[in-house]
């Protein structure tokens, strides 16, 4: 005991973090001496494979001190978490047998054991220490509301949704969603009747109130004269065709519209597994439920003001969204085991 405690006082601490997606990976690294963070880096690689590069930069560290913890934090499509350290009540009798299960305070996280085999395998050059539930990033984050009434909570990923709601400290449901399989219904549905969804340049989301097509064409109407557009030097100013030309006017138009739908389908993901995890909670029998008021948003990844207009509007919650730092909490979790 007194030889391990000389050791850690020679030694630095490596606390090296990997968030991952499948279109890039964040590694942090955090040195410690002692109790105090002396050093952090943090790099970003391109796509979610092991590459040399990233194990260069991460064995330049692990090298530094026999003391050197590598966490990951899982982002698997067939995990979750349930209230519950006896999961046989919540997960198929047919399917229990596939999951490694983790028990917490009182819940439970669960992981496809296929999956952490593969992951495993992965890392085998560097092997993990941790692999964290971002149901432990949500319980950690809000540690400090999740002891109150009943509430919603959700880490929003690049490409993911953890959603949990705690009570009193106690989780009382939780699910994981991959916001790239998520379906999205084309057109939105009011009552009966179907809404058309409309962009227009400056705000992509969407008026339910003003579903009124705009004139995006009222500045033509100073053309009165056709005439006017017999040349072709004049014509430039509305669009330019040439040759070789990189884009067009109306290419960008299309690009600029292609990006606001394609943030338009991803907030509107995210607010439809919101709404379809409440439903949940409240009908299904398995569930201790209370009435949910308020929201709580770890935001890991951009969010656009409308999917906290949709859940104001649409679930009439009180919305609270605070970034987060994702790595910088999975490196909390690690120090926390190995303090």
């Amino acid at each position: 005991m007194i030889l391990s405690k000389i050791m850690h006082g020679l030694y630095l601490k490596i606390y090296i973090s990997i968030v991952a997606s499948s279109t890039k990976t964040h590694v942090s690294v955090h040195t410690l001496k002692g109790n105090k963070i002396k050093d952090t880096r943090v790099k970003i690689f391109e796509d979610e494979e092991l590459s040399h590069n990233m194990l260069s930069f991460i064995h330049s560290f692990t090298s530094e001190s026999p003391f050197s913890y590598i966490s990951f934090l899982d982002y698997s499509s067939n995990q979750g978490a349930v209230p519950t350290c006896k999961v046989d009540d919540f997960l198929k009798s047919s399917h229990k047998d596939t999951y490694t299960t983790l028990c917490y305070d009182g819940w439970s996280s669960y992981t496809s054991k296929t999956d952490l085999g593969m992951l495993e395998k992965k890392y085998s050059s560097l092997g993990l220490d941790f692999v964290f539930s971002p149901f432990c990033i949500i319980e950690n984050f809000f540690k400090d509301k999740i002891t109150m009434e009943a509430a919603l909570y959700v880490l929003t990923q690049d490409e993911s949704m953890s959603i949990a709601v705690f009570e009193n400290s106690k989780l009382k449901y939780a699910e994981f969603v991959n916001i790239k399989t998520e379906k999205l219904e084309s057109e939105l549905m009011l009552g009966d009747e179907k809404v058309e969804l409309n962009f227009d340049d400056d705000q992509i989301s969407v008026n339910l109130e003003d579903i009124d097509v705009d004139d995006t064409f009222s500045d033509l109407d100073d053309l009165t004269n056709i005439q006017d557009l017999d040349s072709m030097d004049e014509f430039e100013d509305f669009t330019e065709v040439k040759v070789g030309n990189k884009e067009t006017k109306q290419d960008l138009l299309n690009t600029k519209d292609e990006e606001h739908s394609a943030r338009f389908n991803e907030e509107y993901k995210r607010f439809n597994a919101i709404k379809n995890a409440l439903k949940t909670y409240y009908t299904d029998e398995k569930y201790e439920n209370n009435f949910i008021e308020s929201i709580y948003i770890a935001a890991a990844c951009d969010v656009n003001n409308s999917l906290k207009n949709y859940l104001e509007e649409e679930l009439f919650l009180k919305v609270y969204v605070r970034q987060v730092d994702i790595s910088t909490e999975v490196f909390d979790l690690a120090k926390r085991e190995k303090i």
